[in-house]
This record gives C-alpha cells, structure tokens and sequence, in this order.
C-alpha cells in the first residue's frame, strides 16, 4: 500500500523480556509484512538479565536486528541507542508488550508520508473508547498528575506524555536525541520539550491500547524518579544544553 524508497525504521527497547520478545517481534514483523513498506526492526536489549538477548537472537534476520549492551541504563537510553543505530527516513519506537495496536503503525506511516509532522506521539485518552484494558486507578491518578506537571513545564498541554508509541522523522532524531539526557521515565516528556524548543511540528494522533499488568513499571520509585527527572529537564534549558 505504501510502497518506495521511504523507509521505517522500528525501535524495541527490552529489559527483561524473555517471556515475550520472540511471540511478540513475529506479530510485529508479521505486521509489518502486510503493509508492503521497507522496514527494520530493531531489538535493543537494555542490559537484561533474563534470557531476553538469546531469545531476541532467535527473531535476527534481513531485516532484524538485534543490540545489546550492559548494564542496564533505562528505557530512555536503549530508545535514543536504537535510534542513533537506525537508516529509516521514519523512525518508530514501540513497547515489546504491544500494549499499542499494532494497526497504529499504518496509520502513524500513513501521516508522516502524506505530511510534514516531524514528530507524531501517540494518545491513550484522546479517545476513552480505545482503551482496551485501563490501568489500575491509583495508576491513572498519578500519571494524571505527572501529566499535569509535565505541561506546565514545558509550557503547553498534552493530554498524554508517556505512551510508548512516538514515531520521528530522520532529521527530529538528529535534532532531539543528539540533545537527550534523561534515561528514566522523564525521557518521553524531555523529547517533547527540546521538539517544542526546535519549533518541530508534533502531532498527537489517538491509539487504541490496553493495560499489560506485567509492566516493567514500579510506579512509587518511577513517580519520584520522573518527577526529579522534571526538574533536571529544567536545570538542563537553564544552562542551555538543549540549544
């Protein structure tokens, strides 16, 4: 369907994800096959210490590839690693659980083919009647509060800051991650603040999503390191390191 030379380059970040890295690159590739469109997929796995790494080898193939490093440095590093080791003109990063449909990455493609978004973040509550399985409430009550934060900070409003589904283009990754210095969970509202300081056009678009209770996530330890993450991201515009 949409065929040439443009292609997609598709980021897995995995920490300990042995149970589900290779099930889940075959629907991924499987996908990926269907729409007709040049891609790679890119495992990086982010220093785990399960079998992931033998079993991400397993999925290598033309066009598959598996990096790896140790030790574990976050999910923000493995994201900015993978893309620094891409060729796609568009570039995808995606959680290993599928926890965004799959059917998102047609639509994301489509959208940066047919126009000039540099970035396009996906949104899990633009839409409540997409949300699958929703996460536990005292989850949402914090991610609510993050979220709030984030965009007071920043100094614009999005509804939703840490969905696992944001695709670039080449050039919004040589601006963006060249400049990233957050590795925790802050990383996704810090790629969002240096686009906005770079006058990048960010499209948010609505993806359909269910909560997977097996999330790496432990959310007291990660609220506190993304809120202190909040604070490095403005220490960081002050001393000027994202010009």
């Amino acid at each position: 369907m949409f065929e040439g030379t443009r292609k997609l380059s598709v980021i897995l970040p995995a920490y300990n994800e042995g149970n589900k890295i290779e099930q889940n690159t075959k629907l991924l590739k499987k996908e990926l096959d269907s729409l007709n469109i040049n891609y790679e997929i890119i495992i990086v796995n982010d220093g785990s210490v399960d079998d992931t790494l033998a079993r991400a080898q397993k999925c290598e193939s033309t066009n598959i590839r598996v990096l790896s490093y140790t030790p574990n440095r976050g999910k923000g590093y493995a994201v900015k690693y993978g893309m620094f080791h891409t060729t796609g003109q568009y570039r995808l990063f995606m959680d290993v659980d599928l926890s965004t449909s799959l059917d998102s990455i047609e639509k994301f493609w489509k959208l940066m083919c047919q126009n000039n978004y540099d970035m396009i973040i996906g949104n899990r509550k633009m839409d409540p009647l997409l949300q699958k399985v929703r996460q536990p409430l005292y989850r949402r009550v914090l991610g609510t509060g993050f979220t709030w934060l984030s965009s007071l900070m920043i100094g614009r409003r999005f509804t939703d800051f840490t969905c696992g589904f944001k695709m670039f283009t080449q050039n919004a990754v040589e601006v963006i991650f060249k400049r990233q210095k957050i590795n925790n969970w802050a990383f996704d509202t810090e790629l969002i603040y240096i686009a906005l300081l770079h006058r990048l056009k960010i499209h948010e678009v609505p993806v359909e999503w269910a909560h997977h209770p097996g999330s790496k996530v432990r959310v007291r330890r990660d609220m506190l390191t993304s809120l202190y993450g909040l604070i490095k991201i403005r220490a960081n515009q002050i001393r000027g390191l994202y010009q």
